[in-house]
């Protein structure tokens, strides 16, 4: 069984809890937001990595309680999101090209009983990895990529979660333009960062059981926010 076959079949566990099929929706879907109602996602793992003081971090909690108090996530829309999502199976498609390599999607993977996850932008189909591809907005974020291999701090961390969560063994990270005459996709391999994950979970833990206390203070309880969904 390959390794995105493994976490494919785990969608099937998440069924009762959430109360709809993980496995039929996309990413960006509706469904896939109520996946992540509440969840610390590897895209904001940043505020793990910060002081626990910090108003992003504060913020970033806020808006988790809010999810799991009302049931409906934030919404996002800007020029660079769409921009984004817009070129998403492309960059795909060019990675599939370049590596010789055939991919697949899941919509999102938990680890740690719920309370994490992360949304890959593909799983590979031979190998135990995963990726992630950017598409920049502005094509200077690309060329620092490929001229000075400019990783950003957020999303080192955005791939060393991933990786925590999925237990991978290596993680693609790429950068696609397809504005770019040649070189539009540049991409780089991270391996585990053990002591990266053990500040994960020493910061995971700490984060859930403030959250947590904060809403038992509100009276509502982790996991109310997939109660509220109707199938």
């Amino acid at each position: 069984m390959n390794f995105h076959q493994t976490q494919f079949e785990k969608l099937e566990t998440y069924k009762e809890k959430l109360g709809f099929d993980p496995s039929t929706i996309e990413q960006g879907s509706s469904d896939w937001l109520k996946m992540k109602l509440g969840v610390i996602s590897a895209s904001n793992a940043k505020y793990l990595l910060g002081k626990r003081t910090a108003d992003g971090r504060a913020t970033y909690m806020a808006s988790l309680i809010a999810q799991v108090c009302t049931g409906v996530s934030p919404e996002l829309s800007a020029k660079p999101l769409q921009w984004g999502k817009d070129n998403e199976q492309s960059a795909r498609s060019a990675y599939e090209f370049e590596k010789d390599e055939s991919v697949l999607t899941l919509p999102f993977i938990y680890a740690h009983d719920y309370r994490v996850g992360c949304s890959p932008d593909f799983l590979s189909v031979t190998t135990k990895s995963g990726g992630e591809l950017k598409c920049p907005f502005n094509s200077e974020n690309h060329i620092k990529f490929l001229c000075f291999d400019d990783v950003k701090k957020e999303y080192y961390a955005q791939v060393q979660f991933s990786l925590w969560v999925t237990g991978a063994d290596f993680w693609a990270f790429g950068s696609y333009d397809p504005r770019m005459k040649k070189n539009q996709l540049a991409t780089t391999i991270f391996e585990p960062d053990t002591a990266m994950f053990e500040r994960f979970l020493e910061e995971t833990s700490y984060f859930i059981a403030e959250m947590d206390e904060k809403l038992e203070r509100l009276e509502v309880k982790f996991g109310d926010q997939w109660a509220m969904v109707t199938v």
